[in-house]
């Protein structure tokens, strides 16, 4: 089985526990990658995922410079009920907040890219240099 096939596994299991997986199998390498290379330019970087008792999956990362007073947190957020996937986005440096809700489908590699590029650069003014041929264009979202 290559590794863009679906487990059949994993249709009979709930939604949520589906797009735990789905964030695990998907987006965790893409954030671990993420945060080696923020890690390479300064930042201190942490990553969580959870299930909460409402079936909602999470993976979150969070990246602060050693002098910031907050970090900034970018949170996947997958809701069994709404049938949604929440890109949660918290700048500690101005707290403000981006939030883009999308459906499970779009949990692929250039709109995971595209969208740490997104947190790195407007938290920290960095760039993902390593992403230059896997990013969406600019205007896509």
């Amino acid at each position: 089985m290559s590794k863009h096939d679906e487990n059949p596994a994993t249709k009979d299991q709930p939604t949520a526990m589906r797009l735990d997986l789905k964030l695990s199998e998907k987006a965790r390498p893409l954030f671990e990658e993420a945060a080696q290379y923020a890690h390479s330019k300064g930042l201190w970087v942490s990553m969580s995922s959870s299930i909460s008792e409402n079936s909602t999956a999470e993976l979150v990362l969070s990246a602060r410079y050693p002098d910031d007073a907050s970090p900034s947190v970018y949170r996947l957020i997958g809701d069994e009920e709404k049938q949604t996937v929440m890109h949660e986005m918290e700048f500690g440096r101005d707290s403000s907040t981006d939030r883009q809700e999308t459906k499970p489908a779009a949990l692929n590699d250039m709109v995971i890219d595209t969208q740490l590029e997104s947190f790195f650069s407007k938290a920290f003014d960095l760039h993902l240099d390593y992403l230059t041929d896997k990013r969406h264009p600019p205007g896509f979202w």
